[in-house]
């Protein structure tokens, strides 16, 4: 069984509901989901998920700041 991430932050709770959506909707096709706010993940343990779904709202046309260290954070693994 595949193993998905579904990795957010909401800082209104908009965000945070299309993430409990998405995860729902997934867990009912039979995956194995996680749900995290992106301050509680951490970076070394995205390597344990086939499959990882990041939600942020955008200000001015970027991410969140929480989301971009994150990302940031992870090139370690990917380079």
């Amino acid at each position: 069984m595949a193993k998905v991430l579904v990795c957010y932050y909401s800082r209104t709770g908009n965000t945070e509901k299309m993430a409990e959506k998405i995860a729902e909707i997934a867990n009912k096709e039979g995956l194995d989901v996680d749900l995290k706010r992106v301050e509680n993940t951490e970076v070394d343990g995205l390597l344990t998920y086939d499959c990882i779904i990041i939600g942020s709202p955008t200000y001015y046309g970027s991410m969140a700041w929480h989301v971009k260290r994150l990302l940031d954070e992870s090139v370690k693994f990917h380079g």
